[in-house]
């Protein structure tokens, strides 16, 4: 694993952290609780999907309609140049 995938890892697993304790600390049903529980689930998204949630967002916010063959092509061009 690379230090930039650990990194978001990292990033997902403290959104995640952060989401649970702050939803912990505020009354039961505040309309916060939903916020809290969206970012939740993107630090999941991140922790299990480290630095390539990222680049599937970027492909599909350019309008790719193919973000597998997208993703496989970047990671094969990083491959030849290393």
């Amino acid at each position: 694993m690379t230090a930039r995938d650990m990194a978001w890892r990292s990033l997902g697993a403290a959104m995640t952290l952060g989401a649970v304790v702050a939803t912990l600390m505020e009354p039961a049903g505040s309309l916060l609780a939903l916020f809290w529980f969206l970012v939740a689930l993107g630090g999941v998204l991140l922790l299990l999907n480290g630095k390539r949630l990222p680049q599937a967002l970027r492909a599909e916010r350019r309008g790719h309609y193919h973000t597998a063959e997208v993703i496989h092509a970047a990671r094969i061009k990083r491959g030849r140049r290393s």
